[in-house]
C-alpha cells in the first residue's frame, strides 16, 4: 500500500509520484461525482469503482477501473489505445500518479473540508474525463 503524507518534501512527493501507486477505497466519505464523461482513445467508455475509508486522519482509496488498462510502464508515452493510469488530486492539488491498482493510503490529512479526486489519463496525462470525487471532513 502505497502512502502520501501532507508533511513530506517535494523531492519525497516526486519520488512517490513516480513509485507504484493504486486503488482507492471509500467508506465514510460523500461521493461527491463519479464518471462525469469520456475520451477515450479506445472508443470503450472506462469507468471508476472506488471506496474511501477513514481512519482518523488517514484515508485509504481502493479502487477499480473498467474498459481501461492500467499501464504503469507507459505513463508520459504516446496515447496508446485501451491504456492509461489515474492521477490523485486533494483540494485541487496533484498528489500523485497511480500506476497500478493497489490501495493508495493518505496520510496526515489536515483537520476540515478536503476534496479528493480520482481522475482517469491516457498515457501522456490528457484526462479522459473519467473521474470519481469524495468530499472528506476531518475532525480536529
Amino acid at each position: 500500500m502505497r502512502k502520501i503524507s501532507f508533511n513530506r518534501s517535494l523531492v519525497l512527493m516526486l519520488l512517490l509520484v513516480f513509485a507504484s501507486s493504486g486503488a482507492l477505497t471509500a467508506c465514510g466519505f460523500q461521493n461527491k461525482s463519479d464518471q462525469v464523461g469520456s475520451k477515450a482513445v479506445s472508443g470503450a467508455v472506462p469507468t471508476i469503482d472506488a471506496t474511501l475509508t477513514q481512519e482518523g486522519s488517514s484515508a485509504v482509496i481502493s479502487y477499480k477501473v473498467n474498459n481501461l488498462t492500467i499501464a504503469g510502464d507507459s505513463v508520459g508515452a504516446a496515447p496508446k489505445e485501451g491504456e492509461g493510469h489515474l492521477h490523485i488530486y486533494v483540494d485541487g492539488v496533484q498528489k500523485a500518479m497511480l500506476k497500478t491498482d493497489a490501495p493508495v493510503r493518505l496520510e496526515n490529512i489536515p483537520p476540515g473540508k478536503h476534496t479528493i479526486k480520482l481522475s482517469l489519463q491516457q498515457n501522456d496525462h490528457v484526462p479522459l474525463n473519467v473521474e470519481k470525487v469524495f468530499d472528506v471532513t476531518i475532525q480536529k
